[in-house]
């Protein structure tokens, strides 16, 4: 217990020092990014009893998981302070259920190094102090991960509470639904995959009243039409992503009331912009996929404290070290203290992929990662990755101490 009580403080401790230096460097404005905003105008709008953008329509891009989970915050005046306090004790839960998780698989003393490392790990950090669902999301796979074998049917709920919090979670409920069947038979997994669809369906449900839109989220129509479609579009007229988004948002106009019939229209551009290129997406997916793996999120520390803007991402590799040594030194380092991280989940796969409860942190991971391929994939994508690897890390260790 001394080893979780040393991680915990550390975590906290690190997370303080990195609170006060952005409060200095850069104010409030340090916690926020460009989706923040978007969130607090739906937590505000929550409060008031209407789940409705800051343009006034009906929400149907994201979910009311952490607008939720903010609304106190809008009630008692405070929504910042009360969005990074929130984070904390959020962070506190993902140690303490990184050690519950690794101390069912691993000794005490592994156990301990794994919730160590999950609350120094420089990624989970950064984003730890974000407004953005981030850490409740990560939190929420964790406790589905450590309920999944005994009490599936409480794993059902956190997973569905993921989905809530990030619809990117929407397709690994069904992925791990089909999984249960094989892992904890039929009729566990049949009850479980109920519970999910009863939980689920009253979203779908409101968007179809609402809207006309029986999704449950539109995140993945926009995301194939402006990322996936959206960098075909910016190769083929040779101009930068940025130019190419801002130029599909203004023409369809996807910030405005959702309908079937946008999303559709949405949807249908957005396939044919990809199989008009299917081999040059899959290299953009592939390298977003990289960039959710190895991005350490170097960049996101020197944005705090005031050291660096935007400019680097969206510019070509090639150009980076030249025109942001800063940010360029700085990512490659933290990449290679993180390779770790990488490499022994990847040794640990030859000698554990039949052990289930390896096989379940390696499909989440992978899904997560898959996920955050294409044009979005960065650091952000990676935090709720960070304790899955960890995990994945200790039964390398294990495979170690065995032979």
């Amino acid at each position: 217990m001394n080893r979780l009580r040393a991680a915990l403080v550390a975590g906290l401790v690190l997370r303080i020092v990195l609170i006060v230096l952005a409060l200095v460097r850069r104010g409030k404005e340090a916690f926020l990014v460009p989706d923040s905003r978007g969130y607090l105008a739906l937590a505000r709008n929550l409060s008031g009893g209407a789940f409705r953008n800051w343009f006034g329509d009906v929400e149907v891009f994201r979910t009311p998981g952490y607008p939720f989970l903010l609304t106190p915050g809008v009630w008692i005046g405070a929504r910042m302070a009360f969005a990074i306090a929130v984070n904390l004790l959020l962070t506190i839960a993902i140690v303490l259920a990184t050690h519950a998780i690794a101390r069912r698989y691993f000794d005490e003393k592994t156990a301990g190094l794994c919730a160590l490392v999950v609350a120094i790990e420089p990624t989970l950090l950064t984003w730890s102090l974000k407004v953005m669902p981030e850490t409740a999301f990560t939190l929420a796979i964790l406790l589905a991960v450590f309920f999944a074998r005994e009490k599936p049917f409480v794993a059902a709920i956190f997973i569905v509470a993921a989905a809530y919090l990030r619809p990117i979670a929407y397709p690994l409920v069904f992925v791990l639904c089909l999984l249960a069947f094989f892992a904890i038979g039929w009729r566990k997994a049949l009850v479980a995959t109920a519970i999910c669809i009863a939980l689920l369906a009253p979203w779908h449900l409101r968007n179809y009243a609402l809207t006309g839109f029986a999704g449950f989220s539109s995140v993945m129509d926009r995301a194939m039409y402006l990322s996936a479609g959206g960098s075909i579009a910016a190769e083929r007229a040779g101009v930068s992503y940025a130019e190419m988004r801002k130029r599909m948002l203004e023409e369809d106009r996807v910030r405005a009331a959702a309908s079937s019939e946008r999303q559709s229209r949405i949807r249908k551009k957005g396939l044919a912009l990809i199989l008009s290129n299917p081999i040059g997406y899959a290299k953009t997916h592939v390298a977003g996929m990289a960039r959710t793996l190895f991005d350490p999120g170097a960049a996101e520390y020197l944005r705090i404290l005031n050291l660096y803007d935007r400019g680097a991402r969206d510019m070509p590799l090639r150009e980076l070290p030249s025109r942001y040594p800063l940010v360029f030194s700085a990512s490659l380092v933290l990449a290679i203290a993180l390779l770790p991280l990488v490499i022994l989940p990847i040794v640990a796969l030859a000698k554990s992929w039949r052990d289930p409860r390896f096989l379940l942190l390696a499909v989440i991971a992978g899904y997560l990662v898959f996920a955050g391929g294409g044009i979005p994939g960065n650091a952000r994508f990676r935090a709720p990755v960070v304790p899955l690897l960890v995990l994945m890390s200790g039964f390398a260790k294990r495979s170690a101490t065995l032979v």
